[in-house]
């Protein structure tokens, strides 16, 4: 019995070996290569037909000793499918193939959505601007009636010159809130005081302690204040988004390195020359080959990542404390509140204007002079869903549209780093990872068993079987790639400055268009030149004699409301008539201030002229 039970077990044991012997199947088989069988043309005949530039395709394999970059595998017994014509166009279709699809994600899935997003920005914004220009009319028109109609220019260059900033950026918004306040300051000042005559000489002496009297109480600091970070971000927000997209496509003029090409020739165009036409590349194999190719576009990972923390960060300053929408669409009612505090110490301040400049003349009397300004509160900003009684936690259309902007720009972090593998996913390049046994491999069908890289960047190629990136060829190919690098660095400066409530200057911030008007070769107003806030009066106060219809210019100061200015240095001596200066300052500051002064001295008289139409008796 015991003899039957062993000779039963070693009859199984034979049986089970002999079944291994004849299939021989183990988990490591999809691992040895496979036999890849005769070879036929017959699918690349058919796959080419309608191709151009490929010349005669044989019927039949033939050798492939001319080949360079797709040599028969010893297998095919050195047979090919290609001639030498048909695998020059098969590299060049590669090529193109791969450049198409990198434009395609440069610009159509980068690139254009970032300016397409910045422009509907730009729109919102222009159109948010003209509502709050016409409410404001209506607003001021209804309120002042012909006193605003008659002085309307004054309110319209201030939405002229916000605008301009937006679109040009040549206008400093400091400025420009500067002489709108100045400019409304002498006009109600005329207004308040409509019995009086006025001329420029005058006005400007009044325009000159605007500071010290404060006729606005805080409000212009105030909305300087909040239009200038508000406007600053905002078009920092827009300007961010034309820069990146711009940085996106100049990546296009970046070239892959010399391997790249005949990597790319092997992995899509030699399977043909194997009678496979069809067949993808392995997705490890493509991967090699995508990092190689694009390892110079791939060093612009850190700066762009660094660039959407930044326009993260401006994003949630403009739902926030930069909301340009809380800032613009009740400009009406800020501004009208200026005005009334104005009104309210009117008397105050006129007393203060004519015992430092002078009790000017009396003049003829118009319907609209020293008429009483009456205010009203009226229910303005009717697309302002806060406005409409809508909950606060509901968003307003530019909420919407910022938060959308931010998270398309979020979408795009590690997009660099991402790329090779996104033109692997092309339905034309590789296989999915679940057909890694049935792919094209660089030689044959079967599994990718090279080193896959799993960095992307110069320095990570190092170890790439497919591609090769040499520190020579790198340092060539490393300008225009450097030129992107710096502008995205300089682009997140400019956002974190916004963001910080800074001013940033894209290098088209000059005064072109008048938006900073100045007064004795200082802004007006703006608190920073020599004639803001010391008390100095280079035209001399003013003062009316008895019984006379002139007005006479005298030097002796008038009350104590104006500081007197400080007399010279006891240490700086006079410098003598036609002799170079002694003193040791510097060259350079000297000239610029002769030259100031003699502008302001021989061409006031012509500004004040010109200026003169625009203060007449209404």
């Amino acid at each position: 019995m015991e003899c039957l039970v062993r000779w039963t077990v070693f009859s199984v044991v034979v049986l089970l070996l002999g079944a291994t012997s004849a299939n021989p199947i183990s988990a490591n088989t999809t691992a040895l290569p496979l036999k890849s069988g005769p070879l036929h043309c017959s699918a690349v005949r058919h796959a080419l037909m309608s191709e151009k530039g490929f010349g005669e395709i044989p019927r039949e394999p033939i050798p492939g000793n001319g080949l360079k970059m797709c040599s028969p595998h010893q297998d095919d017994e050195n047979l090919s499918c290609c001639t030498v014509r048909m695998e020059a166009a098969l590299a060049a279709k590669a090529r193109q193939d791969f450049d198409h699809e990198l434009q395609s994600a440069l610009n159509g899935k980068l690139a254009n959505i970032l300016k397409t997003r910045a422009m509907k920005f730009n729109d919102f914004f222009m159109e948010l601007l003209a509502r709050s220009k016409k409410e404001f009319h209506e607003m001021f028109k209804k309120t002042y009636g012909i006193i605003y109609e008659q002085n309307q220019h004054v309110f319209t260059d201030l939405f002229e010159n916000l605008e301009s900033y937006f679109v040009k950026g040549r206008t400093r918004l400091d400025r420009t809130l500067d002489k709108f306040f100045n400019n409304l300051y002498q006009r109600m000042f005329q207004v308040l005081n409509g019995q009086y005559s006025f001329d420029d000489k005058y006005m400007s002496c009044v325009s000159n302690h605007m500071n010290e009297l404060r006729p606005f109480g805080d409000a212009p600091h105030k909305l300087s204040l909040q239009v200038k970070r508000s406007f600053v971000a905002t078009r920092t927000f827009g300007q961010a988004l034309l820069i990146a997209s711009e940085v996106a496509s100049n990546m296009l003029q970046v070239q892959p390195p010399q391997d790249c090409s005949h990597a790319l020739t092997k992995m899509s165009g030699c399977n043909v020359c194997q009678g496979r036409p069809n067949m993808k590349a392995c997705p490890g194999y493509c991967s090699n080959v995508m990092r190689g190719c694009l390892a110079y576009h791939s060093e612009l990972e850190a700066e762009w990542n660094s660039f959407v923390d930044a326009f993260s960060k401006i994003s949630d300053r403009l739902l926030g404390p930069f909301n340009i929408e809380v800032v613009v669409e009740p400009i009406n009612i800020k501004i009208s509140e200026a005005i009334m505090n104005f009104q309210e110490s009117s008397s105050q301040i006129s007393d203060k204007v004519f015992a430092g400049c002078g009790k000017p003349r009396l003049g003829k009397r118009s319907p609209a002079d020293n008429k009483e300004i009456h205010y009203e509160t009226l229910n303005f900003g009717k697309n302002n869903a806060r406005s409409r009684g809508q909950p606060i936690s509901d968003m307003t259309p530019l909420e919407n549209l910022i938060n959308d902007t931010n998270y398309r720009v979020k979408d795009t972090k590690n997009f660099w780093s991402n790329l090779p593998l996104m033109m692997c996913v092309n339905e034309d390049a590789a296989v999915p990872p679940k057909q890694e046994n049935n792919c094209w491999n660089g030689r044959t069908k079967n599994r990718y068993t090279e080193k896959v890289i799993a960095s992307s960047g110069i320095t990570a190629q190092a170890d790439n079987p497919e591609v090769k990136v040499s520190p020579v060829e790198s340092s060539r190919h490393s300008s225009k790639l450097n030129e992107q690098m710096y502008t995205l660095r300089m682009l997140v400066s400019k956002l974190r400055s916004a963001h910080n409530g800074q001013d940033v200057d894209w290098g088209d911030d000059e005064d072109e268009d008048g938006g900073g008007d100045v007064y004795d070769g200082e802004s007006s107003g703006s608190g920073d030149g020599p004639n803001s806030g010391d008390g100095r009066q280079p035209h001399g106060p003013y003062d009316q004699e008895e019984g006379s219809g002139d007005i006479e210019y005298d030097e002796r100061p008038r009350g104590k409301q104006f500081p007197k200015p400080a007399p010279p240095p006891a240490h700086s001596p006079p410098v003598p008539t036609g002799r170079a200066p002694t003193t040791s300052a510097a060259p350079p500051k000297v000239q610029k201030a002769s030259v100031t002064k003699a502008v302001v001295t021989y061409l006031f008289p012509i500004v004040v002229v010109w200026l003169g139409g625009m203060f007449s008796d209404w």
